[in-house]
């Protein structure tokens, strides 16, 4: 791997006037309206960070099941403990896991049939498994190492969502753990890395348009201390990883059905967004595309 670079932060700009960096009661999963009661959660790469905040959370508002894949066997058993012992109903809630590694289609449609054949169809997905590799100039990367950024955070994607829609009840929700990087200013050092979130992205926006039945979100975590930021980045942790864990579970109520097919940050405030949802709904607002082009 070639030299690393430093990492200029950007100033964030927030779309709501509130901005948070930790959880707060209009996303908290022990509100009733965001009850996830009856529903069979499935998450990538929930062994850690993100992902296992995003399967607590799932428990915590009363889900049927929560289903967390990884690769590391021991990551995934602690990750299941820690899902039991705050889950609202932990004699009632099914917790599994399964040992997959997401680049391999057949690893991922195994996992998948064992999970289904416990629990039935699935209703979410929370497609967070993913890397990120250390700064480097564009100009100083190796293809094999840029290449490894498409297979870890776009082939994952594509493998994950074609075993979950296939396995799924007719109104599929789909929240992506994306990047801030795909919308923002470029940041030296992160070419690799956001051309992979970028392709990410509109493999999205592909999936929810040509299957309209599923429910996608683009969703921005936040910046929070997990293993895949790696050492040496100005970045990490100013987020804790509740807050996008908690707003996994907002998203996918009834409540941000407005936000179906739209880009957003965890920090911007929930209840803002409810109140914008018209207009929200009505446009191009939180979505990707080119200024000054309409189509």
């Amino acid at each position: 791997m070639p030299a690393s670079q430093d990492v200029v932060v950007p100033k964030w700009v927030s779309f709501t006037e509130k901005w948070h960096n930790k959880p707060y009661k209009t996303i908290s999963p022990k509100r009733p309206e965001l009850s996830a009661a009856g529903k069979n959660v499935i998450v990538t790469g929930g062994g850690t960070g993100i992902g296992k905040a995003a399967a607590i959370a799932f428990a915590q508002a009363g889900a049927k099941s929560v289903s967390i894949l990884g690769r590391r066997l021991d990551r995934l058993e602690a990750s299941k403990e820690a899902i039991l012992a705050q889950a609202a109903n932990p004699s009632e809630i099914q917790v599994l896991y399964e040992v997959a590694d997401l680049r391999k289609r057949e690893e991922v449609d195994a996992a998948f049939s064992s999970i289904v054949a416990k629990v039935g169809k699935l209703d979410i997905l929370v497609n967070n498994a993913g890397a990120m590799a250390p700064p480097t100039p564009a100009l100083k990367y190796a293809a094999e190492s840029f290449s490894v950024m498409f297979e870890t955070n776009v082939t994952t994607t594509l493998h994950a969502t074609q075993a979950f829609v296939s396995s799924a009840g007719s109104t599929p929700i789909l929240i992506n753990i994306s990047a801030s990087l795909v919308h923002i200013q470029p940041m030296g050092g992160m070419a690799a890395y956001t051309a992979s979130k970028a392709a990410q992205l509109k493999l999205i926006e592909y999936l929810g348009a040509e299957n309209p039945q599923l429910h996608t979100v683009n969703l921005h975590p936040g910046v929070v201390a997990t293993e895949i930021g790696g050492p040496g980045s100005d970045l990490i942790g100013q987020d804790e990883v509740e807050l996008p864990g908690q707003a996994c579970v907002w998203l996918a109520s009834e409540e941000a059905k407005f936000l179906k097919s739209k880009f957003v940050w965890a920090n911007w405030d929930a209840e803002e967004l409810v109140n914008r949802r018209k207009s929200i709904q009505s446009s191009r607002l939180l979505t990707v595309g080119l200024d000054g082009v309409e189509m």
